[in-house]
């Protein structure tokens, strides 16, 4: 007894001793960064000190972030611990709220110097990442004496502290010299990374004949609310993407009363005999209860976040020939036959009716299994499950096949995982061929390997897809690929992109959408479907995501500037006076116009005294600084209504906000009050901003109908549509080489035989022109084609900026402003030009002028909802008789106009209406085609009307052009009308309110016209 106790004292003295040879090796080491803010040396990252007071901050948000730490000796290291971000025991006050990780890195990896080449540490790649700390443990420990952090983050990061945790390798020698070719990661001239708007830089881009790859095969979005009668379709068709992922859940489409479940079923023969029954007539067997759910599809159906109509949804998809992929929703999978037997049938049955209805032939389980939110689903449990659905789709496509003559191929879409899993994917990959019976079999059960991807910009795909692609062929029996695609992704999940200052708009956001659109394309993706089409509501988001690229109604059209706003200019006192109280009610909900309370006082209030009492119905309440409604950083965050009645005040009943993620809330009282006073209440810490409080009457807000349209479409949305535009369908990609290296500026050239288009992407993420040469000798294109540019920038969202003329010596010169998308149209063959001028022009005028013909010389288009007499919309018709569009390959539609006050540009919605005709001398605005009587906005978009595209005008008259010609093509007819529209796009929006556009008229020198070109 006494010899076994003193054993183990001697292992755990032994395990003490070792252990205590294993320290912060990285400690006080020196340290090497790519770049470093004032203030914020490298040396802090090995200090010992963990603390938000002493950190590594980089000086900008160019990628990659590199930070290589020289441990002088040869160490081996068993883990290592990277403190990122700001610890939460020292947030501010403000600071709090912000989604897990906010501060911290997203995405990196750990790498060591193995004497020869950078490698990476095993299992050290995180990605969207949301811990300050992160832990890599070494089983068994690297040997090193050089260590690195590389991130692909698109934004300035910080570290507090790197720690590795090692002991010294015995009986090594000294390490060599090695100089760190750690490089600061800069633009081409511009020492030191800073880059300047008046440099123009200049490159030559050459595109030669040879294939080196292809474009991807999709490019879809994931899909927002889809109802009969609503504006969607138009948008989808206008977007030029060719695939929806469609959301359904199990439980809604196929609930299990639907399905036959039986407890009996205990053996896999006994399952073989059932599924067997029910394929011999899928229609109509004792197992599938079609009766029940035939009706669920002709039923709005809420289930997710994407409401929708599941049988209108179907149909208008296969009427525009956009394929889905329709994602279900289970986690109820065991292993037993009983559970198999059901989720077999309730997947067969979705996936019948999909095919026979709408042509689906992809079909995806279970979205991000591996996600704590979703399920989460054990490996083992979704391979399993994969087995099953996998069988069941496969089979419900070939008998819908075999009953109705169609040809669809059926692809099972997985494992759809969240983040970086490389353990799932390679699980996945090693079971492709495991069928349901445990047999190996000859095909892929997947065919389309998914998974999601956000918070990296353009440089951290450079080569995601290429490792993923690795992973698979790796693990693949075969040792085969299989098509990758991101099913989601993102630049910024919402969590993140709602407390940022950055919109869909901004240049910093939507030129890396592009590029990862670039460089996941020059690795191979199959496809990316964007998340997500529109700014739809959740449970976390009930006022609507703000990664949405078009903006849609919450069921709600709120036109907050045509109520009247009974606060305006009343009597405001509040809790901090010496601060202005009277801008809270001036009208003005700029941040000029703000009030901010003092953060010395724990409850600040604001009350309005209404003069005389009113019944209140509705309000709404500007807080944080003016970026658009889903951003504000600075907003206030929780706050509540009172009214004073029976001289005490009382809480509007629903009005109090927890957590607050928006700049403007719009608050619809589940109760009129009826009140003379009305408070609003915070106890928010630190300094708060509240800009506007508006009050309205019972009956003066927002009409009970419901509307779910899309009311605008954001630039990133246009970057979408152009590069769906040019490169979907798996079409040539050509070698397009830069003569200069910049991670900044991508460059691709694909070829349509069906257009006998060339088509070239052109970004340029920096803060600089190019002066670009573009070299198409290599190319079979005829001298004197005529090039267009479409171009997505601070100053345009995708019209036609530049018509080129090909010169004889088959190049070209092209500035590529800064910050700008573009996509080049290079038609292989010349086409004769034709002009035609339009046939009539006419302004409808609102308010008292309804009914009145408008004489003004120029067509006029603005909005002011609260003074409907200023709002004007103009229309546009020609005369298609005489043209011959079977050989018409493009067509633009060309205005000259300009803005009477700012250079700021002054967006308008372009709408094509087809078939209909009508006089100029007797337009007005009760009678124009398609015209809501009381606002600006044309109804029946997706029917009668369909969505041109948008123009940006300037105060410098000039000429502008939209592509039309899909649309003109689409919908023949011998006369074809235009609509110029400013519509309200979101709530509060007023940016172009007191302003105007003017267009020229037929009777001008630059009358409107559509340009069109010809094949001989």
């Amino acid at each position: 007894m006494k010899i076994k106790n003193l054993i183990i004292i001697f292992l755990v003295l032994i395990n003490t001793v070792s252990f205590s040879q294993e320290k912060n090796i990285a400690l006080q080491k020196p340290v090497v960064t790519t770049s470093e803010a004032v203030g914020f040396p490298p040396s802090k990252i090995t200090d010992g000190n963990i603390s938000r007071t002493s950190k590594w901050e980089a000086a900008n948000g160019k990628a990659p972030h590199i930070i290589e730490i020289d441990l002088k000796k040869y160490y081996t290291i068993s883990e290592i611990k990277v403190h990122s971000g700001i610890m939460d025991a020292e947030k501010g006050s403000d600071e709090t709220s912000q989604a897990a990780g906010f501060w911290s890195m997203k995405n990196f990896k750990m790498q060591y110097w193995d004497d020869a080449n950078w490698s990476d540490f095993p299992k050290s790649e995180i990605h969207e990442n949301r811990l300050t700390t992160v832990v890599f443990t070494y089983k068994p420990a690297v040997t090193t004496f050089k260590m690195r952090l590389v991130c692909d983050d698109g934004e300035p990061i910080s570290i507090m502290e790197i720690e590795a945790l090692g002991k010294e390798a015995l009986n090594m020698p000294a390490p060599p010299t090695i100089i760190s070719t750690i490089k600061s990661p800069v633009r081409p001239h511009h020492p030191g990374g800073q880059q300047s708007a008046e440099q123009a830089q200049q490159a030559v881009i050459a595109v030669g004949n040879k294939t080196v790859g292809k474009t991807m095969k999709y490019v879809g979005y994931n899909q927002g609310y889809y109802f009969p009668g609503s504006n969607i379709s138009a948008w989808l068709e206008y977007s030029n993407v060719n695939s929806l992922r469609v959301w359904t859940s199990l439980n809604s489409f196929v609930p299990q009363t639907a399905v036959q479940i039986d407890k009996n079923i205990s053996s896999i023969d006994e399952f073989d005999k059932r599924k067997n029954e029910l394929r011999q007539s899928p229609e109509n067997n004792k197992y599938i209860k079609w009766s029940i759910l035939l009706p669920l599809y002709d039923k709005p159906d809420s289930s997710s976040t994407n409401a929708m109509v599941f049988n209108y949804a179907l149909s208008e998809l296969k009427r525009l020939s956009i394929d889905v992929i329709l994602q279900t929703g289970s986690t109820d999978f065991e292993n037993t036959w009983e559970n198999k037997w059901k989720q077999w049938q309730r997947h067969y049955a979705l996936a019948y009716y999909a095919a026979k209805k709408g042509d689906v032939a992809m079909f995806a389980m279970q979205n991000e299994p591996n996600h704590r939110n979703s399920g989460p689903m054990k490996l083992d449990q979704w391979i399993m499950g994969m087995q099953i659905v996998s069988d069941a789709i496969h089979c419900a496509v070939a008998d819908v096949n075999k009953k109705y003559g169609k040809n669809l191929t059926p692809k099972f879409v997985g494992p759809v995982t969240a983040g970086n899993n490389p353990e799932w994917w390679a699980a996945v990959a090693k079971n492709i061929r495991t069928d349901y019976h445990g047999k190996t079999v000859d095909k892929d059960l997947l065919e389309i390997f998914s998974t999601h991807s956000y918070n990296s910009p353009a440089v951290g795909y450079e080569s995601r897809i290429k490792n993923i692609r690795e992973i698979i062929q790796e693990n693949h029996p075969a040792k085969q690929p299989v098509p990758i695609v991101y099913t989601e992704i993102g630049r910024w999940m919402n969590a993140y992109l709602i407390d940022k200052e950055e919109t869909m708009d901004s240049p910093s956001l939507f030129t890396e959408w592009a590029g990862i659109y670039s460089n996941n394309m020059k690795n191979g993706g199959y496809g990316m479907w964007a998340f997500k089409f529109a700014n739809t509501a959740s449970g976390a988001y009930p006022r609507g995501i703000k990664s949405g690229h078009h903006f849609i109604w919450q069921g709600k059209r709120i036109v907050e500037d045509a109520y009247k706003n009974l606060a305006l200019a009343k009597t405001v006192t509040t809790s901090s006076a010496k601060s202005a109280s009277t801008l809270i009610t001036d009208g003005n909900k700029s941040d000029a116009s703000a009030w901010v309370a003092d953060s010395a006082v724990n409850e600040k209030w604001i009350e309005i005294d209404l003069g005389k009492t009113y019944e209140l119905g509705s309000a709404v309440i500007y807080t944080g600084s003016a970026s658009g409604v889903y951003t504000a950083p600075d907003r206030v965050k929780n706050f509540r209504l009172q009214y004073f009645s029976e001289n005490i005040w009382k809480d509007i009943p629903g009005s109090e906000e927890k957590e607050n993620k928006y700049a403007q809330v719009f608050q619809i009282f589940k109760q009129a009050v009826s009140t003379n006073k009305i408070r609003f209440i915070s106890s928010d810490k630190g300094s708060l901003k509240v800009r506007e409080i508006k009050l309205f009457a019972k009956k003066g807000g927002p009409s009970n109908q419901s509307n779910y349209n899309v009311s605008g479409i954001q630039r990133t949305g246009q970057v979408v549509r152009l590069f769906a535009k040019g490169f979907k369908d798996e079409r040539p990609l050509l070698e397009t080489k830069a003569s200069l290296e910049d991670n900044g500026l991508d460059s691709y050239t694909s070829y349509d035989e069906k257009s006998g288009n060339y088509y070239m992407w052109l970004v340029q993420r920096g803060l600089f022109d190019y002066k670009l040469k573009v070299d198409l000798k290599d190319l079979d294109i005829a001298a004197g084609t005529t090039i267009t540019a479409e171009t997505v920038n601070p100053s345009y969202y995708g019209e036609v900026t530049g018509i080129i003329n090909f010169s004889a010596d088959k190049s070209f010169d092209f500035i590529l402003p800064a910050q700008s998308v573009v996509l080049l149209t290079i038609p292989k063959y010349t086409l004769t030009k034709t002009h035609l001028a339009a046939a009539e022009t006419a302004t409808a005028v609102a308010g008292k002028k309804a009914s009145t013909i408008n004489t003004e010389k120029d067509l006029s288009v603005q909005l002011n909802a609260a003074e409907p007499e200023k709002n004007n919309v103009s229309y546009i018709w020609f005369d298609m008789t005489r043209v011959f569009l079977n050989r018409t390959k493009r067509i633009l539609l060309k205005v000259n106009g300009y803005t009477d006050k700012t250079n700021a540009p002054y967006r308008l919605h372009v709408y094509g209406i087809p078939y209909i005709q009508w006089d100029q001398k007797k337009l007005t605005w009760n009678n124009a085609p398609l015209l809501d009587k009381k606002e600006a906005l044309i109804k029946e978009v997706g029917q009668k009307a369909f969505v041109a595209g948008e123009i940006a005008f300037s105060n410098q008259p000039k000429d502008h052009w939209l592509d039309v010609t899909d649309l003109v093509k689409k919908h023949q007819g011998k006369v074809f009308t235009f609509v110029f529209v400013r519509e309200t796009r979101q709530m509060g929006d007023d940016e172009d309110k007191g302003k105007k556009v003017m267009i020229n008229t037929t009777e001008s020198n630059k009358k409107p016209e559509l340009i069109y070109w010809n094949s001989n």
